[in-house]
């Protein structure tokens, strides 16, 4: 990643600077269980100097692509495995100050495999039921805004 400041041409002709942040993107994933429950971690973030529950997710390498980071963040953050996988959506999370572009999966037939969070990472894994989800996004308790567009994304789109 990294801050850049560039001047550019507006449509009128006249130039001006637009500052922003050049990010390689990132990959979320809805771990599904067999019984229904989604795969939730919780880790301290510090921007907002709290613990969160989100979905798994993790920044791409440059030039890597999706489908590997979004197998290599379910093992690490929750120990598990995907049998399936497959996008839901792609989307710009703050497209006025950022080019970082954030792909969304669901994950199914799930196996066991090895927990191994990156050493700042401290996570917490817990499976829960769509209705407590939706029921804890209402009450403003998840804010994680991959998080929310991720289940409204499979609600949506994901149950095929």
């Amino acid at each position: 990643m990294s801050f850049r400041i560039d001047e550019v041409r507006l449509p009128d002709g006249k130039t001006a600077i637009r500052e922003y942040l050049d990010h390689p993107g990132a990959v979320a994933v809805v771990p599904i269980l067999d019984d229904g429950r989604v795969l939730m971690v919780r880790q301290f973030r510090y921007p907002v100097g709290e613990m969160t529950w989100e979905v798994p997710a993790g920044k791409l390498t440059k030039g890597e692509k999706p489908e590997p980071c979004v197998l290599r963040e379910l093992e690490e953050e929750t120990g598990r495995k995907a049998g399936r996988v497959r996008k839901l959506i792609s989307y710009w999370p703050t497209s006025a100050f950022a080019n970082e572009i954030i792909h969304i999966y669901v994950a199914d037939k799930l196996t066991k495999g090895r927990m191994n969070p990156d050493e700042d990472e401290f996570i917490d894994c817990r499976a829960w039921e769509l209705k407590r989800i939706y029921r804890q996004i209402e009450q403003g308790k998840i804010r994680d805004s991959k998080t929310l567009i991720a289940l409204l994304a499979y609600r949506q789109f994901g149950r095929r």
